[in-house]
């Protein structure tokens, strides 16, 4: 008997009609759970998928007041920095932040100049001032005064400073700054 014989298959399956159809239908459900486990399967790695996103969603709703206040709080540096920039056409604003200065650190502003600033890009916000400075005092007040100019609320870019002695033997000491301050466009 020759197995592939369609004549011969057909005749067998009639005359064993109930294991034929217990074959096909085996063949039939063998093929339905492969594509049920390789459904399953897929379902398995976007359940794990969805899984690590639900993590990382409960971890960024518990630390999401903490980072709503250093929002507020980089909002509100933002808005102290926009606040304290220098703007360029309100001459006697700026001159009267040096002079203020001197006040606090009785230290003498004997000059005092706007330079003229670099020419910087239009696409830009935010340009520096320059300024020049010469001061007299004691080395005490002049320390302060470059302090008070580092640490105060302008932003400033100090370029160059150099202290020199008035007189030989004298307490007396001339600061001369180069500075920049930033400001508005």
């Amino acid at each position: 008997m020759n197995p592939f014989d369609s004549a011969q298959l057909i005749g067998m399956m009639r005359r064993y009609l109930f294991c034929s159809i217990c074959t096909g239908v085996s063949v039939v459900l063998l093929i339905a759970i492969w594509i049920l486990w390789q459904f399953t399967h897929s379902l398995e790695t976007v359940y794990r998928e969805r899984d690590q996103e639900g993590q990382a969603m409960l971890t960024t709703l518990a630390s999401g007041p903490v980072i709503r206040q250093e929002l507020a709080r980089v909002k509100d540096v933002v808005q102290q920095i926009e606040d304290n920039l220098v703007i360029e056409s309100k001459l006697e604003e700026n001159y009267s932040y040096f002079y203020k200065i001197q006040n606090e650190t009785k230290a003498d502003l004997i000059y005092l100049r706007r330079l003229n600033s670099d020419p910087s890009g239009d696409g830009y916000d935010y340009k520096l001032i320059p300024f020049s400075l010469q001061l007299s005092g004691t080395y005490e007040q002049l320390a302060a005064y470059l302090l008070e100019i580092e640490t105060g609320p302008k932003l400033a870019l100090i370029k160059s400073f150099s202290f020199r002695r008035r007189e030989l033997g004298s307490p007396y000491l001339t600061l001369n700054i180069e500075l920049r301050l930033l400001g508005k466009r």
